[in-house]
């Protein structure tokens, strides 16, 4: 075999990193451009595997320790060359001071990185039509048999005292509305929305629904409504929470982000983005069961209304909301906030 040779790339001036992309993901394994080409290749370090000179696999390293992008050109595989790219890969990460590095890893090629020493991190979930799972490596802490024995002397017996786990206290809001029962249409505004909504998440029982939560961080970036859900969550633990985002920036990934739910309680909370595709609608809405709803008809306004019982109308938005996240996805800053 010819001396092979990986070195760290620039992204602008190397063509051949773009090629090896294409052929492998868009052309052979059908992933659309549009999801291939993010703004990370701008700041991240691009490695390319060379056989003299002539290019055969690249990968990419971010800033945050994900490796990605790892690709070899069909006529190069089944030589080890995977496994040695991301050898020199993780050992310019380590020279960087990375003690962590993480990666989304197509099921297929989980048996190699496992090798390199990195272990499943999350359930398998879909990516660019192809099934993923997260893994994490992270570098081996000091054998504590080369650490040098130290002298004790016990002070003697003294007891300790924990104090039994509390749940968070919800927000406690006194109105007069029952789900199921009220059908008056509410109007709410920026004083009274958020009582509305940990209202009704008081009195869910199997699930709620919530569209473009990203586009109104004023009310479910909130502490009182990641309690609300959390009382749910233990009155209810067969419930299902569905959040389908439009978008996922700092601002809803920042701060009491509903994030925090589901890397607590994964098997209940569910996050998943709009595919870019589908049209981004201009409402913001929650359905509680089968019945509540509380809406934002304009995500620039905060103004909306509510609704205790209007199995109609919760009908309606229900079966477009499945439709919408039937074809949603699994967002790249999702994950990284779960790791």
């Amino acid at each position: 075999m010819n001396e092979i040779d990986v070195s760290a790339v620039d992204w602008l001036s190397t063509e051949a990193l773009r090629e090896i992309r294409k052929q492998v993901f868009i052309d052979e394994q059908g992933v659309p451009e549009a999801l291939e080409w993010d703004t990370e290749d701008q700041s991240a370090v691009h490695f390319l595997m060379r056989a003299e000179s002539e290019p055969l696999g690249t990968a990419r390293l971010l800033d945050d320790g994900h490796i990605g992008r790892v690709a070899i050109l069909p006529a190069w595989r089944g030589k080890g060359l995977g496994e040695r790219l991301m050898r020199e890969v993780m050992a310019y990460a380590q020279a960087q001071g990375m003690s962590t590095l993480l990666l989304s890893a197509q099921v297929q090629a989980q048996s190699l990185y496992q090798r390199l020493g990195f272990v499943v991190d999350s359930e398998p979930y879909m990516e660019a039509g192809i099934l993923h799972v997260a893994m994490r490596w992270q570098a081996e802490l000091l054998d504590i048999s080369e650490l040098p024995p130290i002298e004790f002397e016990s002070p003697g017996t003294f007891s300790i005292h924990n104090p039994p786990t509390q749940l968070p206290v919800a927000r406690t809001v006194d109105l007069p509305y029952q789900l199921g029962n009220q059908a008056e249409l509410i109007e709410l505004d920026e004083n009274n929305a958020l009582d509305h909504l940990c209202h009704m998440l008081g009195q869910a029982r199997r699930q709620i629904h919530i569209y473009a939560a990203d586009q109104a961080v004023w009310l479910f970036n909130r502490r009182d409504v990641l309690n609300a859900a959390e009382q749910l969550i233990a009155r209810q633990p067969k419930c299902r929470i569905r959040v389908l985002l439009q978008d996922t920036g700092k601002s809803f990934l920042q701060g009491h982000s509903l994030l925090n739910l589901m890397h607590r309680f994964p098997s209940i909370v569910e996050i998943r983005k709009q595919h870019p595709e589908r049209e981004k609608l201009p409402q913001i809405y929650m359905l509680a069961d089968t019945c509540g709803i509380l809406m934002l008809p304009k995500a620039l306004l905060r103004q909306g209304f509510a609704r205790y019982h209007s199995s109609d109308q919760v009908r309606r938005k229900s079966s477009e909301f499945d439709e919408l996240w039937s074809t949603s996805q699994s967002d790249p800053a999702i994950r990284r906030f779960l790791l």
